[in-house]
């Protein structure tokens, strides 16, 4: 076997692969003794049969092809194990002379020769990780406040709706259409139908609900509104805009008294044991949010000392895993994903290049993890070779 590798830039590599009548003859073998188990033919026992009657059988171009895509398959294999080379995505094969068939190598005219192209795990370098130091923040507290907030929140889950004729006030459950103008341009992504929203809880841009208290179903505000300077959206930051506001719904939120009637619905035979379970809860909440604080600090002092050009097809897969994480997150919540994404006006793609940058940092980090793995000699095929790396950094860069 002749191999011929070619640097193609951008972690792409290209061998052309040559194999000579005498090894491809061993493999037109083994495919014919595979195929040939398939043919049944009176008078003889399954393998046993001549030749030219299984060939006649099977077809002299099913023969031909099936031998070549096996010499083919296990030579690539063999190249990139002789090569050293670690492919990240399956082979673009293109066939550039193509042999004659026989098991006889004699007879076997011209030899194969093929392409592959493909993506290889690039070079990768990580710096003196073991020098980071961060300084580990205060652990928040939690108070009587953080608890009733949660008991609200729980509240809220059993609140029953009342029909209200007066108008929209702090604390009704509203649904609002709105369309917005920029510079006597209506803007699609400043546009929505039956918008819901707690009134008062300051989920929309500063001033925008004040706007709209005291409205009544089936009324109509319009209004300009200046969106603050740090908004996400540069199109609208520090723009001012103007609305037009209808109040599609509203009704008033009944919240069930906080009792032990309430309390047992949560497990809890009284509020004080609803209140205490609660509060187990949040120190528990408030240890991972340090942790996870702590762990990304690290992260985020390790990541520059990390050398890759990162592969395109890395970075696509793991969107690809983003997208159907955010895909089941949507549906979990009882909605259609297609119909969520007419809403947003948005579409698969659009999500996927929203995702990129994270999706690019997620691959830094597993690769830089995987270095870590190396370098302190982690077992790779631990499940939790990932998790005792980060804790190793950790260890590391905070001296505990």
């Amino acid at each position: 076997m002749n191999i011929k590798k070619e640097n193609l830039g951008k972690n792409k590599i290209k061998l052309t692969i040559s194999l000579e009548p005498r090894e491809l003859a061993g493999y037109f073998r083994k495919s014919f003794d595979r195929l040939s188990k398939e043919v049944k033919l009176d008078g003889f026992r399954e393998g046993k049969a001549p030749y030219k009657l299984v060939e006649a059988k099977i077809g002299h171009n099913r023969l031909l092809g099936d031998g070549v895509d096996m010499a083919a398959n296990e030579s690539f294999r063999v190249a990139i194990e002789q090569e050293k080379l670690m492919p990240l995505s399956p082979p673009k094969v293109e066939i550039k002379k193509i042999p004659g068939y026989s098991l006889d190598e004699t007879e076997i005219a011209d030899d194969l020769i093929f392409e592959a192209e493909f993506e290889i795990m690039p070079e990768i370098k990580l710096g003196d990780y073991k020098k980071i130091k961060v300084k580990v923040p205060e652990k928040r507290k939690s108070d009587e406040s953080d608890v009733e907030k949660i008991l609200l929140h729980l509240r809220r889950q059993k609140a029953t709706f009342k029909e209200i004729e007066r108008g929209a006030k702090t604390g009704d459950r509203i649904e609002i259409n709105y369309e917005g103008t920029l510079k006597g341009v209506k803007l699609d992504k400043l546009y929505s139908k039956n918008h819901p929203l707690i009134l008062g809880e300051g989920n929309l841009i500063p001033g925008f609900e004040d706007q709209i208290s005291g409205l009544k179903m089936g009324e109509s505000k319009e209004f300009e509104i200046t969106f603050p300077k740090d908004y996400h959206d540069k199109d609208v930051a520090d723009k001012k805009v103007k609305f037009k506001v209808t109040l599609a719904d509203a009704k008033e939120v009944v919240l069930p008294e906080c009792n032990n009637v309430f309390a047992k619905e949560f497990g809890q035979e009284t509020v004080a044991k609803l209140e205490k379970s609660i509060a187990k809860s949040l120190e528990q909440e408030i240890e991972v949010e340090h942790k996870n604080m702590i762990d990304n600090m690290v992260v985020e002092k390790v990541l520059p000392l990390l050398t890759i050009d990162v592969p395109e097809i890395l970075v696509w897969q793991e969107s690809e895993r983003m997208l159907e994480t955010f895909k089941n997150q949507i549906e979990s919540r009882g909605m259609n994903f297609e119909k969520y994404l007419t809403n947003m006006k948005k579409d698969i793609e659009t999500i996927k290049n929203e995702m990129k940058p994270q999706a690019e940092k997620n691959v830094k980090i597993g690769l830089m993890l995987g270095k870590v793995i190396e370098a302190e000699n982690i077992d790779p095929k631990d499940k939790e070779a990932g998790r005792r790396a980060l804790e190793k950094l950790v260890e590391i860069a905070t001296g505990k």
